[in-house]
């Protein structure tokens, strides 16, 4: 026998072996689950780990591959959720939950935004100018905030902030941090100067928010001083169709004296548009704001 017939039955030989070992299968059936709401998946890719191998599941979540006995990992993805790797043992009736994934963007309020305000009741002409910046540490974003109206004579009204944005950030949680000043001169009547420091945590598209406050304010002709501190609290929520628009709304309560202050925001593209509606004492006002945004990076 000569080398070249040894030589192929050692090749044919382990050939055979190799066939018998990764030729062996196990059939694995599942279903694939959003974790959240616990819905099924279709259309999720289900993949022998390093391998063409794969299925899709149908329209209820449902899946049937088969495995070489080799390999032991499947891997599931699907658009809008994190892939998992599923290590394979006795059961062969997966029940395979995917968490969703989230891009996080860190910048989206790097802008600059001017808006031209008018006061319905009281303040017909004003401005609005904010800018934010990326800060120092991580990915939290310094946004300032400065609004003035006035009705060229005795009545003015000042609103001021500033905000740390994505204070801390994860998929479905956002804390954020404000600090603002507002400044109110009515009719030569009333007089108000408010200061308060909130947090606002959002948890999937709900926004809470509490803090605290405390207002110098005097309203002439009832005789009323008030020095006082009280709780902010609020509530805000990103509206969709047919609004498509941000919704927030905060309560001060004080001493003998409350403040309120309602926010509706719509963007067309770059165009900003708000309807603002502040209360302080005996002071009231619907704001009406239209701008141009633009992002600087």
């Amino acid at each position: 026998m000569n080398q070249t017939i040894v030589k192929n039955l050692i090749l044919f030989a382990f050939l055979l072996i190799f066939d018998f070992a990764f030729g062996q299968t196990t059939d694995y059936s599942g279903v694939v689950i959003a974790k959240s709401d616990k819905t099924p998946l279709p259309g999720a890719i289900v993949l022998v780990k390093g391998t063409k191998i794969g299925t899709q599941t149908d329209f209820d979540g449902n899946f049937n591959i088969s495995v070489p006995d080799s390999l032991n990992t499947l891997t599931i993805s699907y658009i809008g959720f994190k892939t998992q790797e599923i290590k394979l043992d006795k059961p062969r009736l997966l029940e395979i939950f995917l968490k969703e994934d989230c891009n996080i963007c860190y910048f989206d309020y790097q802008d600059i935004g001017v808006h031209a305000m008018s006061g319905v009741l009281n303040n017909p002409i004003g401005g609005q100018l904010y800018f934010s910046t990326p800060a120092m540490f991580g990915g939290t974003t310094l946004k300032t905030n400065f609004a003035y109206q006035t009705n060229l004579k005795e009545n003015r009204f000042l609103n001021s902030s500033v905000s740390l944005v994505h204070l801390f950030m994860d998929c479905g949680f956002d804390l954020d941090l404000k600090a603002s000043l507002r400044n109110v001169n009515h009719n030569n009547n009333i007089d108000s100067q408010s200061y308060s420091f909130e947090s606002s945590i959002n948890i999937r598209g709900i926004k809470l928010l509490a803090g605290f406050s405390t207002i110098d304010y005097v309203e002439l002709d009832k005789n009323k001083m008030v020095k006082s501190n009280g709780p902010l609290v609020g509530f805000g929520k990103w509206l969709h169709d047919p609004f498509y628009a941000e919704f927030k709304a905060t309560m001060s309560i004080y001493r003998n004296v409350s403040e309120y202050q309602v926010e509706v925001k719509r963007n067309f593209r770059r165009l900003s548009t708000f309807i603002r509606y502040n209360k302080i004492g005996g002071f009231n006002e619907i704001n009406l704001g239209v701008g141009y945004q633009f992002n600087y990076y």
